[in-house]
């Protein structure tokens, strides 16, 4: 019997290259048949073959493998595989056998439901990778309906597939596991099995090593995941494998890295903590797009510094997510990455025309699907111009279908009624050949007649002679050959079908086909970023690494995946057999998942997370990023490591560092060039603000002439020249909307209104509170709040008494109470205790208030929301009100002219000693110092 080893090493350790040149040198002594090296996931196998390709040259064995692939090798074409869509369409068929014969009680209500249907799929799946035989479910698990009738229903799956010849990608496994039982002289000519990089197995996969065992051939298996104190995760791996025979040796610890050392900590109670790191940054953006924005900008700035673009690596914590808006990304900023970027079929333009010819038919010849049929390009049927004529002249008329248009007489006045007749002819006797209800291969057949009658090829090629996008040729040819071999699939498979089944029922089984299989638009770039998942980011290591997407909720994602699999369940599946993990054991896996990509990284690791704000609601860091701040030692975040605060100014690329694109650089240089050009005109434009007409001047000068300036007026001229003059000069409004919900304006009113009523009624018990004399009981305070609110509606005419407008209320009272309950605990831990004293106190009104500038003196008035005081001390603080942290302006807007509140209220009082000009943010309770001296920095 051959040495059944583990070797269990610190992360990144120099076994997994050992093991790899044994590989090689099988390989260069052409005995790479006699090997098998066995790899997790794709993206290793990629990088290991093109490795192994480029160092062995001339080799034609290589079995480099995942353990699929093994399965596949074993059962090669003794089976026809079927796909999801085909398992739904078999399941849906005994699920209205099994109502017809009363066997379905518990989800007869729901059995007819497409989400159920995918739940069924994912059930039985799920039981086939645990190796679960529909015999061994029902005598395991509770003999209740809720478990019992999903047992029926996977026997009864069992037998078509037995009954059809058929196999699904999950019972392979078994097949192949139990052909192995019987005879493993498969595996006869091996001398070598190599496995590397896994930390746990799937149960089908444990199911097949345990056959591999026994055939007498030295398998060593890398595991470079030891720490300190390992994650149960991989504690449990290596106790099976033991019980299957395997001897653990220990591979001897080296000095590790910074994010080695990280890696092996983070997770840990009480271990040592790391220094702070400046090569640690986290990224905070408003939404994803800006997330992945910025990381493109810190690509390039990294490229430029001479770091190889191939040695970074962004890894996608929510692909589902992130993907489609990274591509998106990329190919604006150019930068290239080593994932295939895909299209669904669905979305390619030929086969989205195919769906219109069908459902031209399932909707009875409509007004839009007639209109859709007539904007093909690929299948057209008239030239381009009367096409667009027809169109023009169609979406005029009303009518819901060609039947009724006809019997109208509508057509009758119309100038080109030859050619709309004419077309609605062609389209007529199109889809008189389609039938209502037929044979599953009477639809195919007529796709691909509609395929030669059009000669899509042609079409492919003539859109490319008009485009010369050899991408998009490509594409279309792919997309094509898969849509054929589709066709021909379905309509080997007509047996699992119906004798007939409707139209509407072949578009929604073609549709979830298209939906689901892809072609690539554009093809990887093995020399670009590498895109990664946490799942695929083991056995790599980068310069720089990204980690993006590491938002609370989204990753990790310990959710429950349906009413099957819960949490609450998790005794009885277990039970059963099933490989299900309960809250703790997910979050131990995806722990040590985190721990492996931090280890992935040699130099620079930025971690990003994006609020993706909906209203006042935003998402919240990953927990997982406050186990990265427990490692560092530092009292703030800002000592720990860098923080990236990205905002939607970000679009704007004020700093000429931000600039990534040579569109943004162009436009900058041009735009600079071009503002001093039109500053120098004598009219009015966006650059200048002034209008040359001295007849106007004289206008504006009249309009202006003894006017005394609120703070927002001349605000509105620093951020948009052109939207003073339409909003301020030649009064133009937006136009009236019945409101659906408060406008900002009135949300801005309510809440200041109320918010002065409520300090001045509770600021005997507020005063009382902040000194600790006495506890204010605030939440007796909520019904004042709500009461408050509901009058100032009435008196604005607002709401109608309906129970959307009572949860308006009542959403925007525990705003307003949440900011109150803030505020009292920010006054309350302030260690020189200040207080509330003055509420909407007004300047320039009973008396002039003015601001020299040069020769000019200009008169300002304007209301201060708050005025709050040192108990001690004879100095003060002015605090303005805003609605939501859009409102929040910094020290940079205050220079540029757009946001003068601050400055202004505290010239306004020049009898105070004013220490600081702040914001109350109400949406969030934060209060953020603004305009003050330093030595008030407590605040």
């Amino acid at each position: 019997m051959g040495e059944k080893i583990i070797y269990l090493g610190p992360f990144n350790n120099d076994k997994g290259e050992q093991l790899f040149k044994k590989a090689l040198n099988y390989a260069r002594e052409n005995k790479g048949d006699r090997l098998y090296y066995i790899l997790p996931n794709g993206e290793l196998l990629h990088r290991y073959r093109r490795r192994l390709i480029q160092e062995v040259k001339n080799t034609f064995h290589i079995n480099l493998f995942t353990f699929d692939n093994i399965v596949d090798g074993l059962l090669k074409d003794t089976y026809t595989y079927i796909d999801k869509e085909l398992k739904g369409v078999l399941i849906s068929k005994i699920l209205d056998r099994l109502k017809s014969e009363d066997r379905l009680k518990y989800y007869r209500a729901i059995s007819s439901k497409k989400g159920f249907i995918k739940v069924l799929i994912d059930i039985i799946g799920e039981l086939k990778r645990s190796l679960i035989t529909p015999g061994n479910y029902m005598l395991r698990s509770p003999d209740i309906p809720f478990y019992k009738e999903i047992g029926i229903i996977y026997e009864e799956y069992k037998k078509q597939l037995d009954k059809n010849g058929l196999m699904d990608r999950e019972g392979s496994f078994l097949e192949a596991i139990s052909l192995l039982r019987e005879d493993n002289s498969y595996f006869e000519d091996l001398d070598l099995i190599i496995i590397d990089q896994f930390f746990d197995f799937r149960p089908q996969e444990m199911g097949l090593l345990k056959e591999m065992v026994d055939i007498g051939v030295p398998i060593y298996i890398n595991m470079p995941f030891n720490r300190k104190k390992n994650l149960e995760t991989l504690v449990a791996t290596i106790e099976e494998l033991k019980d299957l025979g395997f001897k653990v040796v220990s591979i001897e610890e080296r000095e590790y890295t910074y994010f080695e050392r990280m890696a092996n900590t983070i997770f840990s109670h009480n271990a040592d903590k790391l220094a702070p790191n400046s090569n640690i940054s986290i990224i905070k953006a408003p939404n994803s797009y800006l997330e992945l924005k910025k990381i493109g900008e810190k690509i390039k700035q990294h490229y430029a510094k001479g770091i190889d673009i191939k040695d970074m690596a962004i890894v996608l914590a929510n692909p589902d997510e992130y993907k489609d808006i990274m591509f998106e990304v990329f190919k604006k900023e150019g930068i290239p990455c080593s994932l295939d970027k895909d299209i669904r079929l669905i979305d390619v333009p030929f086969i989205r025309e195919l769906l219109y010819i069908l459902k031209l038919k399932q909707n009875r010849m409509s007004k839009s699907s007639v209109i859709n049929r007539i904007k093909c390009s690929y299948f057209r049927i008239c030239n381009g111009k009367d096409g667009d004529l027809v169109e023009y002249t169609l979406r005029k008329l009303d009518f819901d279908s060609i039947s009724k248009l006809k019997d109208s007489g509508k057509l009758e006045n119309l100038n080109n009624i030859k050619a709309i007749e004419d077309i609605i002819g062609i389209l007529e006797g199109e889809i008189q050949i389609l039938p209502q209800k037929a044979n599953i291969k009477d639809y195919t057949d007529f796709l691909m007649q509609i395929i030669e009658k059009y000669d899509l090829s042609e079409s492919i090629l003539k859109k490319y002679e008009h485009v010369q996008d050899y991408d998009l040729l490509h594409r279309d040819f792919v997309a094509l050959d898969k849509l054929i071999e589709l066709l021909e699939k379905l309509s080997r498979f007509k047996d699992i079908f119906k004798a007939k089944i409707g139209l509407g029922e072949f578009i929604d089984l073609l549709e979830g086909y298209l939906e689901n299989q892809t072609v690539t638009e554009t093809p990887r770039n093995d020399n670009g970023v590498s895109i990664l998942t946490p799942v695929t980011a083991r056995g790599h290591k980068f310069e720089i690494l990204f980690v993006a997407g590491l938002s609370q909720g989204k990753y990790p994602n310990l959710q429950d995946e349906n009413f099957f699999f819960r949490e609450g369940n998790h005794k009885e599946l277990k039970g059963i057999g099933l490989n299900v993990k309960n809250y703790y054991e997910k979050l131990d896996k995806e722990s040590l998942i985190f721990a492996i990509i931090i280890s992935a990284c040699a130099n620079k690791l930025y971690l990003s997370y994006s609020e993706n704000a909906t209203g006042d609601e935003k998402d919240i860091p990953s927990i997982f990023l406050d186990e990265v701040l427990k490692v560092l030692e530092g009292k703030s975040l800002g000592k720990k490591l860098n923080i990236v605060d990205v905002n939607m100014d970000y679009l704007f690329k004020d700093d000429v560092g931000q600039l990534t694109m040579e569109k943004d650089i162009f436009n900058r240089v041009n735009n600079n060039i071009l503002c001093e050009v039109e500053r120098e005109k004598d009219e009015f434009n966006k650059y200048n603000g002034n209008i040359g007409d001295e007849h106007i001047r004289r206008d504006i000068a009249d309009i202006h002439k003894d006017k005394i300036y609120s703070i927002s007026y001349l605000e509105s001229y620093g951020i948009c020249p052109y939207y003073f003059l339409l909003n301020n000069i030649l009064d133009v409004k937006e136009m009236e909307r019945a409101p659906l919900d408060f406008t900002p304006l009135d949300r801005g009113i309510i809440f200041h209104d109320i918010l002065k009523q409520y300090y001045f009624k509770y600021m005997d018990q507020i005063r009382n509170h902040v000194l600790d004399k006495k506890e204010f009981e605030i939440e007796e305070t909520y019904n004042y709040i709500v009461d408050r609110l509901e009058q100032a509606m009435q008196d604005r005419g607002l709401g109608d008494g309906s129970r959307l407008w009572r949860i308006r209320i009542e959403n925007n009272a525990d705003i307003i109470f949440n900011f109150v309950k803030s505020d009292l605990e920010r006054l309350s831990g302030l260690k020189n205790k200040v207080i509330p004293v003055e509420f909407e106190v007004e300047f320039g009104r009973d008396r002039t208030f003015e601001i020299e500038l040069g020769d000019f003196k200009v008169p300002f008035t304007g209301t201060i929301d708050r005025i709050d005081k040192y108990i001690d001390e004879d100095k003060y603080i002015l605090i303005d009100y805003k609605s939501s942290t859009y409102g929040d302006r910094k020290i940079d807007d205050m220079r540029a002219g757009i946001s003068l509140q601050l400055p202004i209220y505290i010239l306004s009082q020049r009898n105070k000693n004013v220490v600081a000009g702040m914001y109350g943010i109400i949406s969030n309770g934060k209060f953020v110092a603004r305009l003050g001296n330093v030595e008030e920095k407590h605040l």
